[in-house]
């Protein structure tokens, strides 16, 4: 009662509140005050706090209010910007929270502040914290995302920056308290600031979140529609320099020709990372950086591919600031440096200019030399939410030598739609008196994010001698084309549908300068998702493909049973009329659990044989939280690929994947991750004949792989930087797929971080 009271008493002093509705402009108070962070809120300085309040819904549904209360009090001092946060709920016993890892509290209930501190409407920081106080930070930025989608935008949750957080859970709901140092920030230099300002509120037992301004889904940029602080003045932030010195120590196993599992030496190294950060840029540099603390990547399902799958990076160094180097397509790929020796880079903004700029000498095998990449990202605003932009990458080795050059712009209009374009080449010298491979792209969309109807048109063409050594281009010499659409109905307020959304559209591939002569694959969709009241989502595709086999592709395949007696491979023109249907169901996020299951199933073609085959595909998830202190996740892929003609075999992949994690502390935790792969593939065989089928003589048998990588990792890390961690990790193989009775370990290392870093 005595904390009612108290919160009664600072309700009836505090200034009026501020409403959302409108996008508003408003003053924060500057107290020169210190609060402590414990998440009480009874400091004088929170009585005198800016208020806002009056939040709305917006997803699933945007234009109603709020179904929960939430208040958010603001107030700065000479060095620091503060946040309160009431977040009341009807049922407070049934709000989500545990004492999760960094970052990771997308299914716990949560406040998310995002603070354009340029005032662009193009780039903003992110600052989430959930009832206990555990901290989310990262960077959200204006774009393209997915065709027609209406929520647009992308958001990176890999920096991490020094704030101070705590929570508790309350009789009414929760609150939380939150002190972000201005040193932790970047902002234009000048003695008075205008920051754009938009608060989410996510509620998971409805499945909700709310947003402080009463901005709309149906509009081409969600940070333009922020509300607006100003009477921030005389900052004080000067330079921030920080440097980590780190030391490792490793020890690798790994079994050698005689069938020994032969450890080497223990091997240690010490690097170091710093950072000169200014007021609106920052300047990072790396020597000898350490990637040991990753989790290694899921595994992925790769029978039946044709080209590199896309896997996203994980490493610290090359995270921060990557949003910056971000264009139409992925001409900035930071995977292709593969073991880097030092490296540096420089972000930042003036005026209306941002540039990234990176530099890495890598260590990568086979090139014979170390190669050298530099890469260059400059863009520039125009009007309201437009932007102009370049791209350069170069990467040398010895005489080979890549360089990449594009242009692109995205132009915002009518609040609902942007057009985007990139235009480019490249230029590859492969090395000893060789001439230059050159060639071009060029790729352009038009998009509408409408409340109810979105679409996004697009065309693109990457030439045959088109190559980028820094970037990720999975198919060149084509021209693909695609038409999506989206139509999306709300249900009204407590209804059990709260909305569907159908995406349906063709999609084309051409032989590039062939459009005349017909698509080489394609489809047509459709794909509708259903959500109900709670969070609940089902969702259903069918989808028509086709595919040509292209005859070059077969170069040097022969089929026969005797060395004397083979014949050229001819394969089939293509395949017609495949039709496929995905079907998924994912639960709300439940007090303790969180599940989702995905059932594929249909015709596809087999690339490898030329033939049709049919797919069936099963992917289960489920992530359960136990305790506030113990999470866990499981995730299992099935996928077996058959041959149309005779129903036999051709390939099948089973990936089944458990992490546990325990986190006594904020700072502290312990996890686990097993990974199984179980692959294996039919000898390719002649669809017509059914005789083998060779590649310049040799015959391409069946294979089989099974194996099991394990992972320990125990980590402590107070605030970022700062951290020791020791973790061991094996590789297993065995002759019988998921036996787990034969296992004998191929590889394994043992390892040990301790880092710390100073701030000033």
């Amino acid at each position: 009662m005595l904390a009612v009271a108290v919160l009664a008493l600072l309700q009836a002093t505090a200034p009026d509140s501020i409403h959302g509705a409108g996008a508003p402009t408003f003053d924060v108070p500057r107290i020169e005050a210190e609060a402590r962070i414990d998440g009480e809120l009874d400091e004088p300085a929170w009585a005198n706090a800016a208020r806002l309040t009056g939040f709305h819904g917006y997803q699933p549904s945007d234009g109603r209010p709020a179904e929960e209360r939430t208040e958010v009090l603001v107030w700065y001092s000479a060095t620091a910007i503060h946040f309160g946060i009431r977040a009341y709920d009807r049922f407070p016993d049934q709000v989500r929270a545990t004492i999760a890892d960094r970052d990771q509290i997308a299914s716990e209930d949560r406040v998310t502040l995002l603070l354009d501190t340029f005032d662009d409407a193009r780039r903003a920081f992110l600052f989430a914290v959930n009832p206990l106080g555990v901290q989310q930070d990262g960077v959200r930025s204006e774009g393209s995302a997915t065709a027609g989608n209406p929520f647009g935008g992308n958001t990176d949750l890999s920096p991490d920056y020094q704030w101070d957080s705590r929570g508790r859970r309350t009789e009414w709901g929760w609150q939380a308290e939150v002190r972000i140092p201005f040193k932790s920030l970047r902002y234009a230099t000048g003695s008075e600031q205008r920051w754009g300002l938009q608060i989410l509120r996510n509620v998971q037992r409805t499945g909700h979140e709310d947003s402080w301004t009463d901005a709309l889904r149906g509009s081409a940029t969600f940070l333009g529609q922020s509300g607006t602080m100003t009477g921030l003045r005389d900052l004080q932030r000067g330079m921030v320099i920080e440097a980590q010195p780190f030391i490792t120590a490793a020890s690798s196993a790994r079994r050698d020709a005689l069938d020994r599992l032969e450890r080497g030496d223990l091997e240690s190294s010490a690097g170091l990372n710093a950072r000169f950060g200014f007021a609106n840029a920052s300047i990072d540099a790396t020597i000898n950086p350490d990637f040991s603390q990753v989790e290694s990547d899921v595994g992925l399902v790769t029978a039946n591919e044709r080209f590199a799958l896309f896997i996203p990076e994980q490493r610290p160094f090359f995270l921060e600031g990557i949003e910056l180097f971000g264009s139409p397509n992925q001409l900035v790929y930071t995977r292709r440096i593969v073991q880097p020796v030092a490296g540096g880079k420089l972000t930042g903004k003036w005026g209306p200019w941002g540039v990234a700029y990176l530099n890495a000498l890598d260590d990568a095998p086979g090139d014979g030399r170390d190669p050298l990449f530099n890469i260059l990202r400059v863009r520039r605003d125009v009007g309201a939410g437009s932007i102009v932009g370049a791209t350069l990458t170069d990467r040398r080795a010895g005489g080979r030598a890549n360089s990449v050059a594009a242009a692109d712009a995205r132009i915002v209009f009518g609040g609902k739609y942007y057009v985007e374009g990139q235009v480019g080449g490249s230029s590859s010298q492969a090395g000893g008196g060789a001439d230059a491979r050159r060639d071009a792209f060029w790729t352009v969309a038009a998009d509408r994010t409408g409340r109810s109807f979105g679409f996004n048109y697009s065309i693109e063409s990457f030439g045959e001698n088109f190559r980028t050594e820094a970037g990720f281009i999975p198919r060149v010499g084509i021209i693909e084309a695609a038409a999506r659409n989206r139509l999306t109905w709300f249900g009204a307020p407590g209804r059990a549908v709260e909305s569907i959304t159908a995406f349906f559209g063709p999609s084309y591939l051409w032989r590039e300068g062939a459009i005349g002569e017909g698509p080489l694959e394609g489809n047509e969709f459709i794909y509708t998702t259903f959500r109900a009241r709670g969070g609940w989502q089902l969702e259903g595709r069918i989808a028509r493909d086709f595919a040509d086999f292209v005859p070059e592709t077969y170069t040097g395949y022969t089929v026969g049973t005797t060395p004397g007696n083979f014949v050229p491979f001819e394969p089939a023109d293509g395949v017609r009329g495949l039709l496929g249907t995905t079907l998924g169901l994912q639960t709300p996020v439940f007090r303790h659990f969180t599940a989702k299951a995905t059932v594929q199933n249909g015709a596809v073609p087999l690339f490898a044989e030329a033939a049709e085959g049919r797919r069936r595909r099963v992917e289960l998830e489920l992530a359960v939280r136990p305790t506030t202190q113990l999470r866990g996740d499981v995730r299992v892929v099935w996928q077996r690929l058959t041959r149309d003609g005779d129903g036999s075999e051709f390939a099948r992949t089973v990936i089944p994947r458990v992490r546990l994690a325990y986190q006594p502390t904020r700072a502290l935790f312990f996890r686990v991750v097993g990974q199984y792969q179980a692959d294996r593939r039919a000898a390719l065989r002649d669809p017509v004949s059914g005789t083998p089928i060779f590649a310049d003589g040799v015959p391409l048998s069946a294979f089989e792989g099974n194996g099991l990588r394990l992972e320990w990792l125990a980590s402590y890390q107070p605030t970022p930087g700062t951290v020791a961690f020791f973790g061991y990790a094996v590789d297993l193989t065995e002759p019988d797929p998921l036996a787990l009775r034969d296992l004998r370990a191929q590889a394994d290392g043992l390892f040990l971080k301790l880092a710390y870093q100073f701030r000033r």
